[in-house]
């Protein structure tokens, strides 16, 4: 465990020094903010100047910034593995105790861990979305998001600057939540692709008490991201090769 902790230590002391990387640890934090306070107060606003009731997609906001947050922090742990790559720094922990399965473990596990922790809150504290025990399903994919973000980045960015083009690029990821809620039938189908297009499944599955569609769903979307992740994987190690 200690040269676990080595590496957590380093990670904090990276992200300190590096603003950026700041932004995976009080992003999520902002948009818990925004969704607890904002939201209510712009509600209110529009209801008295328009009579535009926004509460009426409050699902659809929170779903959509919970989606975020793995985005979030997944950037910040790609950016810090393109760090790492270019300093050298992979391929001296594949000849230590680390090895380098010890180091992906950990690259996969500290994302995860973050976004089941950072994501449970807002989904209980955002005041967005409805408080179920099937919401467990959402956490579970929206765990498995963050380490795809992560090797998304690093197995396809040669370096930190491409790495944060690339994040802006995969912001458009989290457009499922749109497909599944704002187009019509069949044309769905052209989401199904966006890893976030199966949370929101969910979702609003368990919203509609359709637990026969929510289980489908959720086994389509888990099957999904595991297999994304296995393939990015191989793509990481490849390139780190």
């Amino acid at each position: 465990m200690n040269k676990y902790r080595y590496l957590l230590v380093h990670d904090l002391r990276h992200a300190v020094r590096d603003p950026v990387l700041m932004v995976g640890f009080f992003g999520p934090i902002a948009l818990l903010v925004v969704s607890r306070f904002g939201f209510p107060a712009a509600a209110e606003g529009l209801s008295r100047s328009s009579s535009f009731d926004l509460y009426a997609y409050s699902s659809f906001t929170g779903i959509t910034l919970a989606i975020t947050i793995p985005m979030l922090i997944g950037t910040m742990t790609g950016l810090l593995m393109l760090d790492e790559r270019d300093e050298g720094l992979i391929s001296y922990y594949a000849v230590t105790p680390f090895m380098r399965r010890g180091y992906m473990l950990y690259r996969l596990i500290l994302p995860m861990g973050l976004a089941v922790s950072l994501s449970g809150i807002y989904l209980v504290f955002s005041g967005l979305l409805e408080l179920q025990w099937g919401n467990l399903a959402v956490l579970i994919l929206l765990a498995l998001e963050a380490p795809c973000f992560t090797l998304f980045l690093a197995a396809f960015a040669a370096n930190k600057v491409e790495g944060l083009a690339l994040s802006k690029i995969s912001g458009l990821f989290i457009a499922g939540t749109i497909v599944v809620y704002f187009v019509p039938g069949v044309w769905q189908l052209l989401g199904t692709w966006l890893p976030s297009y199966w949370i929101a499944k969910v979702y609003f599955g368990i919203e509609a008490a359709s637990l026969i569609r929510v289980s489908i769903d959720f086994g389509i979307g888990l099957t999904y991201h595991l297999a994304l992740l296995f393939m990015l994987v191989k793509v990481f190690e490849k390139r780190a090769d």
